[in-house]
């Protein structure tokens, strides 16, 4: 027998948290389907960087970001040096995150930085590019801010927001971490920081912000419930 107090909520309420200006909505998807807008948890203003990063930043010429959150690779210092030697190569600065795969040297080459755990919405605001993996979080906080994105996919959904990415024009092609060299990385920096790229960036970085992603999509959320659906059975 049901319990005279379930409910009896039948409408379904389907919300996409991405940028409908990055990713248009699909044709076939119903009206029940509303595409919001990145949601962001804002950090910067309750960060405090430490003297070393404020120095590092008012030292010289804006750096470039690199970091790969949470993968962990067989041999980081092989990655490590072949990213060291792409800075290098591109005549850039460069903060490196450390992350889970522990990407640092015991000590740092002149232009470089090695972080711990620095808000993506207050650092990427402070650097002139970002490389990363792709993660939807990281791929989303750097374009939210303008930012030219190169993206080494690993595995998974990385591949498509590279591939969003570079078909928007906010950055180069993708490239996947098993092909990466080098002269690859540091071409995709040099793209990377174009006139053109970082017009698109710029472009994708305002219509962004503008969408407001997570009022968006809470007003949707509210908006699309069937208050008098969730009245028990009994009421």
């Amino acid at each position: 027998m049901a319990s005279p107090y379930h409910t009896t909520l039948e409408t379904e309420i389907n919300l996409a948290s991405r940028s409908p200006s990055l990713i248009p909505k699909p044709d076939d998807w119903g009206s029940h389907i509303s595409v919001t807008g990145f949601s962001f948890l804002p950090q910067a203003s309750q960060f405090v960087p430490d003297a070393g990063l404020e120095a590092f930043l008012a030292a010289g010429p804006t750096p470039i970001y690199v970091g790969f959150g949470s993968i962990v690779v067989d041999d980081p210092s092989r990655l490590l040096q072949l990213v060291l030697d792409a800075v290098r190569q591109s005549g850039q600065r460069a903060i490196i995150s450390r992350g889970w795969g522990g990407l640092s040297a015991d000590v740092a080459p002149e232009g470089v930085l090695f972080v711990d755990n620095v808000p993506h919405d207050w650092l990427f605001a402070r650097v002139s590019c970002v490389i990363h993996h792709g993660g939807a979080g990281t791929t989303a906080a750097g374009i939210r801010l303008g930012k030219p994105t190169v993206v080494i996919p690993f595995f998974g959904d990385q591949f498509f927001w590279g591939s969003t990415i570079a078909r928007a024009g906010a950055g180069p092609r993708p490239i996947p971490f098993r092909e990466l060299k080098v002269e690859n990385l540091t071409a995709a920096i040099d793209c990377a920081l174009s006139t053109t790229i970082q017009r698109f960036a710029k472009e994708y970085g305002r219509r962004i912000e503008g969408e407001q992603g997570a009022d968006t999509c809470a007003s949707t959320f509210h908006y699309k419930l069937d208050v008098d659906a969730l009245r028990c059975s009994l009421d």
